[in-house]
């Protein structure tokens, strides 16, 4: 079999795939709700979460993340969001549905915790994690040339 004759099955086997995907249950008809908005101060919708099906999710510029199992999540990384906006000068404003709320707060009690305290636990474990991915970016940067 030649190059060509594989590259091109391997093409269309990456198409077919492609479409198998795009029937996924994410594409089923199932309605987005709105749960949380994040408002710049003009207005404009900067991300939002809400519920698709009955798995959480966050859409950021018109694209949807992909589904994040917690409520308290959810809320997390539109603060998080929130103060990537005021660290560039953006104010926000960001308003959450009762549902949302209520959810976050029982998930927050099942682990002992207040909203409040979740959510500054949910943060502190984000940090980790980018501070994590920043230090091994740094070591496996390589390193000035000597001549």
């Amino acid at each position: 079999m030649s190059r060509n004759s594989q590259a091109k099955r391997a093409a269309r086997k990456k198409r077919e795939a492609k479409a198998a995907g795009a029937t996924s249950p994410r594409r089923t008809g199932t309605p987005f709700v709105a749960h949380a908005q994040l408002l710049d101060e003009a207005g404009t919708l900067v991300a939002a979460g809400g519920l698709h099906g009955s798995e959480w999710v966050m859409v950021v510029a018109g694209r949807a993340l992909e589904g994040i199992d917690s409520p308290g999540l959810l809320i997390a990384m539109l603060h998080h969001t929130a103060a990537r906006c005021r660290s560039e000068g953006r104010a926000t404003t960001l308003r959450l549905s009762p549902v949302l709320e209520r959810a976050a707060t029982e998930e927050a009690a099942e682990g002992g915790h207040t909203l409040d305290e979740w959510l500054a636990l949910l943060e502190a474990e984000r940090a980790e994690h980018a501070e994590k991915k920043r230090a091994a970016s740094v070591a496996a940067a390589p390193g000035p040339h000597l001549h």
